[in-house]
């Protein structure tokens, strides 16, 4: 799950209740952006990391959590490089670092 610091930094005010989170299965990588799900490729080597087109649902819901959708999206697909700390991975090299905490076994880019 994104963490609120990461949240924080993709927007002004943070929409109540929002859910970002980003899960990793063999070289793909799904999630909800806030209001969409989304699902895309990645690879990820040697602390590399890089993304490919991201494919999301085209719901629609309040202004705020749209606006933080499409923040995280581009930070996403911008991200070049990720580190792994005991239950968090940062992606970085976008226009946010990302932080995301491990709710699953299958948070880690390299499992």
């Amino acid at each position: 799950m994104l963490d609120t610091a990461s949240l924080a930094s993709l927007v002004h005010s943070i929409p109540p209740g929002i859910h970002i989170d980003l899960r990793f299965n063999a070289d793909q990588a799904s999630g909800s952006s806030g209001c969409n799900s989304y699902h895309t490729t990645f690879q990820a080597i040697g602390g590399s990391i890089s993304f490919g087109q991201i494919i999301s649902t085209a719901m629609a819901c309040k202004k705020q959590v749209m606006a933080a959708e499409a923040a995280y999206l581009r930070a996403l697909e911008g991200s070049t490089s990720y580190q792994t700390s005991g239950s968090t991975l940062h992606l970085l090299g976008g226009p946010v670092d990302l932080a995301f905490t491990a709710t699953s076994p299958s948070a880690s880019p390299t499992q």
